[in-house]
């Protein structure tokens, strides 16, 4: 039972068999590597998300303080509304250094590391 045309089939299907593996080894290391970088960016979104409600917040807040203060609230707002434009400015110049080298960076070293948070 042992013939040469019998150990090259039994050869054959155990190649066939680790390619398959391989195949589906590789499938599960994509899927936790996107996996991990989805979660990343759900949980900065989120972040976003909840930072920008409290900047808002505090930004109504502030508004209203520095309009009864200068007894007219159009002043208030106009004043954190310049100082939300003086820190978008801010932010657009500066966008590669703050936000878009470090976030790729992030997203970059999840999909090659597949590194939890």
């Amino acid at each position: 039972m042992n013939t040469p045309s019998y150990n090259i089939e039994r050869l054959l299907a155990s190649v066939s068999d680790i390619a398959e593996t391989k195949i589906e080894l590789a499938k599960l290391r994509v899927a936790s590597k996107i996996s991990v970088s989805l979660s990343s960016f759900i949980a900065i979104m989120m972040a976003v998300l909840l930072s920008v409600t409290a900047i808002i917040i505090i930004s109504f807040g502030v508004a209203y303080f520095i309009g009864n203060r200068l007894n007219n609230l159009s002043y208030g707002f106009f004043i954190v509304g310049g100082f939300h434009v003086l820190v978008c400015l801010l932010i657009y110049v500066n966008r590669r250094k703050w936000l878009q080298d470090p976030l790729s960076n992030l997203f970059i070293k999840k999909i090659i590391n597949g590194e939890g948070y």
